[in-house]
């Protein structure tokens, strides 16, 4: 049981909101970034992952398959996710530089594609 059991300080907080996936998302993103070789045809893509409990990173958008979740901004080509970015609506990424003129959207979507090799 000691083998899955996990206790965090509430009193401390976390760096940025999805600090608890970031180990996971990191790994998938250098794994595929080590296998994929983007061409010059890529897109971003917005995923939205499916929650509804209470959170205020949650975006809402109605008319869509999934209205409301989290929302993940991602960079792919011919069916493969090269690199993403979890966004919130209150909160900016702290590795997102802020380029003047830009929105919000439009620096998070800078970000992704200067990963680009």
């Amino acid at each position: 049981i000691k083998r899955f059991m996990h206790i965090s300080d509430c009193t401390v907080q976390p760096p940025f909101w999805y600090s608890k996936v970031d180990p996971l998302a990191t790994h998938i993103q250098t794994i595929s970034k080590s296998i994929c070789m983007p061409s010059s045809n890529i897109s971003v893509d917005e995923i939205i992952v499916r929650f509804s409990g209470r959170s205020t990173h949650t975006v809402r958008i109605k008319n869509k398959p999934t209205p409301e979740g989290y929302k993940i901004l991602s960079l792919c080509d011919a069916g493969y996710t090269y690199s993403f970015i979890f966004t919130s609506r209150i909160q900016n990424q702290p590795e997102v530089q802020q380029v003047p003129d830009l929105s919000k959207v439009g620096n998070e979507v800078y970000h992704l594609v200067s990963q680009l090799p």
